[in-house]
């Protein structure tokens, strides 16, 4: 069974409860509130994939396994973080952190995030960013 259906009949009432389980045992944390576009692809089955929920997550992104998307200071009760929002094209690859504190964090359209990067702000369209914490290490080549 496709991912996307899984998650789509996991925001059904009450039905919905055995579908999240089932996401749950692969490891896949989406909550309700998240907003996804067409053609999101949870690559691995988005195996030990946690997502934060105030995120968007815009058309044709590719997220790979134990992706992390979520607060960076949960011991502070605070509403200064606003959310998520992963830009069309973008690919966050296996094992990133996509960590915010305050205001939104974007990902920009057709960016890369390299594999267990540690991304601590905003990142610009087309820009790969690498390492921990994450900085920019170059563009991506516009396809023709």
């Amino acid at each position: 069974m496709k991912i996307r259906l899984l998650i789509e009949l996991s925001r059904i009432p009450i039905l919905g409860i055995f579908f999240r389980g089932i996401l749950l045992c692969i490891g896949l944390q989406i909550p309700k509130s998240v907003k996804l576009g067409r053609g999101v692809l949870f690559e691995h089955y988005g195996m030990g994939t946690v997502i934060h929920t105030k995120t968007q997550i815009e058309d044709g992104v590719r997220i790979y396994h134990g992706v992390t998307i979520g607060r960076g200071d949960i011991h502070i009760k605070s509403e200064d973080l606003k959310g998520f929002i992963i830009r069309k094209g973008a690919i966050i690859s296996a094992g990133a952190k996509i960590i915010g504190t305050r205001g939104t964090l974007v990902i920009g359209e057709n960016a890369i995030v390299g594999a267990n990067a540690v991304v601590l702000s905003s990142i610009g369209d087309n820009e790969i960013w690498a390492g921990i914490p994450a900085r920019k290490i170059g563009i991506r080549p516009l396809t023709v």
